[in-house]
């Protein structure tokens, strides 16, 4: 009985590591052919609680601009809102000029693009690229959202050309960088 045993151990030890070196393999031969499958899709960024919601709130702004909706421009805007342009970053455009010239837009709405939020509490720093349209030029946007209550408020915005490193004077991370996602 005992040899009997120990020759079906053999045989189950043997068939197993059979059946563990053939998942092996086809694990190996599979994994290079869905590694190139893999290369040739267009990745879709996935988009994050608070990149919706930010996106939401940024989009209600620019309705609410093209549409001469005053009530909500009022809602989220903060009380002492400004902008601070690129060109002329000493001047600040006080929130009754920003409101002005928002509801001056083209009647096209605005897009945001490459959207990042990096929430603080009460505060969140929203960045992100504002096209109107494909011919026109892109802004890089950097929004300061504060939060009262259960509502936030845009409190300030800096706004500047979009543009590429050669345009800048400023340090450039390139693709190597690839800093961690704080969004």
């Amino acid at each position: 009985m005992g040899d009997r045993a120990g020759r079906a151990f053999r045989l189950f030890l043997s068939g197993g590591l059979r059946s563990a070196c053939c998942v092996i393999v086809l694990a190996g031969a599979a994994g290079p052919a869905s590694a190139q499958s893999d290369a040739g899709l267009a990745r879709t960024p996935t988009v994050t609680r608070l990149v919706q919601a930010f996106g939401e709130l940024e989009s209600r702004l620019d309705a609410a601009a093209r549409a001469g909706d005053a009530q909500t421009l009022d809602r989220l805007l903060a009380a002492d809102f400004e902008l601070r342009n690129a060109a002329r970053p000493g001047v600040p455009l006080p929130r009754a000029r920003f409101i002005e010239r928002m509801q001056a837009q083209p009647a096209a709405p605005a897009r945001t693009e490459q959207m990042a939020v990096h929430d603080f509490g009460a505060t969140a720093v929203v960045s992100f690229v504002l096209r109107h349209d494909s011919d026109a030029a892109s802004l890089f946007v950097v929004d300061v959202w504060g939060k009262v209550g259960d509502d936030w408020r845009l409190e300030v915005r800096y706004a500047g050309p979009g543009g590429t490193a050669a345009q800048s004077d400023a340090p450039m991370p390139d693709r190597s960088d690839n800093l961690p996602k704080k969004y």
